[in-house]
């Protein structure tokens, strides 16, 4: 994040520059970055597996494939929202 902060001032970004009083303002890939970090991408759910092992689950791991499933389906969102939203900023 601090990288891509450094980009915005070398473009020179009125809107990130702080200069004469205005805001900081995120540019689109700080916010790309951060949606993909929350989508959070997950291989193999270690808490979860505990959990149902802890719980007497007769197969803890289970969970391996439905959980890649939906950290795959929840990252690919993140993806087309930050494309979307970029496409309708620049119209």
């Amino acid at each position: 994040m601090e990288e891509l902060a450094k980009l915005e001032a070398e473009r020179g970004n009125p809107a990130y520059g702080g200069t004469g009083g205005k805001e900081r303002v995120a540019s689109n890939e700080m916010c790309t970055f951060l949606i993909l970090n929350i989508s959070s991408l997950q291989l193999i759910p270690v808490n979860m597996i505990a959990y149902r092992q802890q719980y007497g689950s007769v197969n803890p791991a289970g969970i391996i494939a439905p959980a890649i499933v939906a950290t795959a389906v929840s990252t690919a969102v993140a993806v087309v929202y930050c494309k979307v939203k970029d496409r309708k900023r620049r119209e």
